[in-house]
């Protein structure tokens, strides 16, 4: 029932609900939507739209009261009167206040860049340090306080000290400091973990290099070295044979013998003697990497300047890191990077320790090369862990708090859903016996020959055909849609907005007090500006009736990630309730989806950036990695480095996605992990990635089917199953999860983090673990059910076919990433992936109603069965390029019939 008062205890519940999220300082819609749902999960009546106002808007007042009070006791006058004369309260002009100019981390590996770069962290950290206590004191979280800091980066001086109180704007300036902090140690981490493996990349790479110049030489030697050989047997044949002369005396076989040596030595060239010589040499070298050793020294000087002044400058956490890595940095740090012959070598391996000690003197450039080295792969196995970061601390610091997690398990359990999975024992039994009954099956449908696509390898590996699926190549969708003639972008996304009405989720980035009235005509000119990648100062210019101030400030304060993204949403939940979009729905209470990745060049110097010269040339580039179900609709998007598995991001995707129905996705071969098994199966998920290769580990036991008929032969599964590992951490395993499924943090964050642990990390060889289970049945499945691979392809079709659309769409300034910061490449991607869907939709509409206007019954079935054989991903109708009208662009009429179109029916 809806509608009722609540009872206190509800009422307490719901209060301390909405708290948790008013401390993320999520949207007031947003805190509303939440508690409702959890009216629902905890069986509490739902009360009246008024009172749950109520709790929201006292739960936002409660937050911002409480903080400032308490920034008020922490706050001397003093610090209030530095705080003032930093933001220049008395400044009336509308310029960025002093502290705005470092918002923007420079995105360069130059060492003159990074020196100003660290120059700028000073500044931050001097900041940071001063109103220390105080940022302990008000404990705000990560996401009030990136939502305050923001706030600071879009504000003028004028906006910052228009707050009535003025401790509303320290409090913002707190956040600020924090934030700023945080994040520059972040990026300080990225810019030496790329230096550093720059730096011994390119020794590998010289090494490579030399071995190819010296080959030729090294050939000469060999044959020289295998002369030698000869010579040395004949030799030693022909004094065995004077040794054997019994006729001769003692004194005659010496002679002889000397006489044979005296000649051999003659013979030998001093030629063939060097290159013997070298060869040798050469070889132990090579099998002391003395050659890498003496490279990465002629290279330490390039990535000291690179890279020593961001070790002295990062804060290490060490009750989380490797004591003999503290005590070497702190080393580092008191001799200001000058270490000495006295520095700690406890770190090296014993191999290293031979190179950088010789004669008792230490190889100074050697060491610091070699201690950069480590320092990074300590970083990215968890050994060394950050105080002040978001990205580069102990895996603990991001899932549930334990002590929290033993006081409220089973409340825990219960809201993410993972009750079920409580019982370790019962889980593994149950998947032991569903395991050993998919085996059964596929072998007895093997032996009768019912898996005409299976067969076998003459190295006794399974491989598997897929037979193509039905697609209608004479694009019936596109010309129609074309019949209709061009359509231009500005005027597509109005109507589109007309059916759903995504502009209303551009909000103000203030979550109150907004004066931001913003207009459909520069929503959609900053749609395009930056999802066709053409530019704001661009899109002014080549537009009517949009000015560039005007479309400057509605980017700045409402071009949020989260606004977007809850636009893109709209359409898309538009495009999942329309009839003819359901036909195209396989299964009843299933949908498949399926996500990739579209390699993309960034024109300017960018951290996230790498170099492959197969994708990208001799320039960098990221990935734009997008998610898409059977529909046709694109419901999530990210950006990655292109030197990530994708696999991480993988889930971030699949939690956005709001259905009801079971979800089946399907990635790539490389995008799947064992633990990514793991985690779908205790999410819900079905993870169907295709697989190219055959004659996986988990399977073996394959000969060849007469072996197998005349045997009885079975195919048996992996017996490497670590259960006691399972068993041990299963409770870990469920925590990971929880996090994960209440959204404490993202999957990408701690699979991520967890899994540069690699074979360090107890949990994360858990997750595998039990994922090889998941993995096995999953694997079984596919090689026994060609619809399901059938599935499989097609879904990972439609998203090659909408990377294919996002090229079309995202088509100015060469295809590249203009901007150097992930956030606003996010940005770009996620304007881009709502015209894709706003002109999926539009297309939707377009054939429905077709499809609504005509009478004829057969001629109907036969024009749905050829939508049906089609795709919605068609773009040659729309009109993405030229110059941009916006005057009067929202005094059209309806474009489409909605009455009419929500009406239809299709069986």
């Amino acid at each position: 029932m809806v509608g009722l008062t609540l009872n206190n205890t509800a009422k307490q519940k719901l209060t301390e609900h909405a708290k948790w999220h008013t401390s993320k300082q999520k949207r007031p819609k947003q805190v509303f939507l939440a508690l409702v749902d959890y009216c629902w999960k905890h069986h509490i009546e739902v009360p009246t739209y008024t009172e749950l106002s109520d709790i929201v808007t006292r739960s936002y007042n409660e937050f911002e009261a409480d903080l400032l009070e308490n920034l008020n006791h922490c706050l001397q006058p003093e610090d209030k009167v530095y705080l003032d004369e930093l933001i220049g309260a008395e400044t009336k002009t509308n310029c960025p206040h002093p502290i705005t100019l470092l918002k923007h981390v420079n995105q360069s590996l130059r060492p003159s860049d990074i020196a100003r770069s660290l120059e700028s962290m000073k500044i931050v950290e001097d900041n940071f340090n001063q109103f220390l206590p105080v940022i302990n004191q008000l404990d705000i979280t990560d996401q009030a306080t990136e939502y305050f800091s923001t706030w600071i980066k879009k504000a003028t001086t004028r906006q910052l000290t228009r707050f009535s109180n003025r401790d509303k704007t320290y409090l913002y300036l707190m956040a600020y400091f924090k934030h700023q902090y945080f994040t520059r140690q972040d990026y300080m981490v990225d810019i030496f973990i790329k230096s550093v493996r720059s730096s011994f990349n390119k020794a590998i790479k010289q090494l490579n290099n030399r071995d190819i110049r010296t080959r030729e030489e090294r050939n000469k030697a060999i044959k020289a070295l295998s002369k030698a050989n000869k010579s040395a047997r004949q030799l030693l044949n022909e004094i065995k044979l004077i040794t054997e002369d019994i006729n001769a005396t003692v004194n005659e076989r010496y002679y002889k013998i000397q006489d044979l040596l005296n000649e051999f030595e003659e013979a030998e060239s001093n030629e063939d003697s060097a290159l013997i010589e070298s060869l040798e040499e050469q070889l132990d070298k090579v099998a002391t990497n003395t050659f890498l050793y003496e490279t990465l020294e002629s290279l330490s000087r390039s990535l000291q300047l690179r890279v020593s002044n961001i070790l002295k400058m990062l804060v290490y956490n060490p009750d989380t890191s490797d004591s003999s890595l503290i005590k070497v940095i702190n080393h580092f740090k008191t001799m200001d990077g000058d270490i000495g012959q006295n520095a700690p070598t406890d770190f090296l391996k014993p191999s290293e320790v031979k190179m950088v000690v010789k004669d008792g003197k230490l190889n100074i450039s050697l060491y610091k090369q070699l201690l950069f080295g480590h320092v990074t792969d300590a970083i990215k196995s968890g050994d060394l862990n950050l105080k002040y970061s978001y990205r580069y601390r102990s895996i603990d610091d991001y899932l549930i708090n334990k002590s929290d997690w033993i006081k409220f398990h089973n409340q825990y359990l219960k809201t993410a859903g993972l009750t079920k999975f409580k019982n370790c024992q019962k889980v593994l039994e149950k998947l032991k016996l569903d395991l050993n009954d998919k085996f059964d099956v596929v072998n007895q449908r093997f032996n009768d020959d019912l898996n005409p696509y299976l067969s076998i390898n003459i190295d006794g590996r399974p491989h598997i055909k897929t037979p193509k699926t039905p697609y209608d190549q004479s694009e019936f969708i596109a010309k129609a849609l074309s019949s209709g003639g061009f359509v231009p972008i500005q005027q597509l996304l109005v109507n589109v907005n007309r059916v759903c009405g995504f502009k209303d989720e551009f909000e103000h980035y203030s979550i109150k007090n907004s004066k931001l009235k913003l207009s459909i005509a520069s929503v959609v000119a900053g749609l395009i500006g930056r999802g066709c990648n053409i530019g704001l100062e661009k899109m002014a210019h080549i537009s009517t009736g949009v000015s560039k101030s005007t479309l400057d400030n509605t980017v700045n304060w409402a071009f949020e990630l989260k606004n977007i993204n809850a636009a893109n949403r709209k359409i898309v939940k538009e495009i999942k309730e329309l009839a003819l979009s359901k036909s195209f729905v396989k299964e009843k209470n299933k949908i498949y989806s399926g996500s990739d990745g579209r390699k993309i060049t960034v024109a300017v110097d960018s951290i996230l950036a790498s170099r492959s010269f197969k994708y990208f040339g001799k320039d960098a580039g990221t990935v734009m990695y997008t998610f898409i179900d059977e529909r046709h609709a694109l419901y999530y998007s990210t950006v990655i480095s292109a030197s990530q598995r994708e696999a991480p991001y993988v889930i971030d995707g699949l939690m956005n996605n709001d259905i009801n129905e079971q979800q089946i996705h399907s990635t790539d071969e490389f995008g799947f992990t064992e633990s990514l098994f793991c985690a779908t199966h205790l999410l819900g998920i079905s993870f169907a990635p295709r697989f190219k290769r055959t004659g996986h580990k988990v399977l073996y036991g394959f000969s060849s089917r007469n072996t197998y008929k005349k045997k009885g032969y079975k195919i048996l599964p992996s017996t490497n199953i670590n259960q006691k590992l399972i068993i041990k951490h299963w409770d870990d395993i469920l925590r990971f999860i929880a996090t994960i499924k209440l959204n404490h943090n993202s999957a990408s964050t701690l699979f991520t983090r967890l899994s540069s642990y690699a074979k360090q990390n107890p949990l994360y060889q858990a997750l595998k673990e039990f994922g090889k289970i998941i993995k096995s049945k999953f694997i079984l499945t596919y090689y026994d059910d060609v619809e399901l691979r059938q599935q499989i392809q097609m879904q990972l079709g439609r998203i090659e076919l909408s990377n294919k659309f996002s090229n079309a769409v995202f088509f100015d300034r060469d295809h590249e990433f203009q901007e150097g910061e992930v956030e606003q490449q996010k940005i770009s991607t996620a304007c881009m992936v709502l015209i894709q869907n706003a002109i999926v939709l539009w297309n939707y509409l377009y054939m429905s109603e077709i499809i609504a206007n005509t009478s004829d019954p057969d001629l109907r079935e036969e024009l749905i069965a050829s939508i049906k054989q089609g795709s919605m991903i068609s773009w040659r109708h729309v009109n993405l390029r030229g110059n941009y009208n916006f005057r009067n662009i929202a005094a059209n009429d309806d474009r489409f019939d909605m009455d009419m179109i929500r009406a239809l029916v299709i069986n």
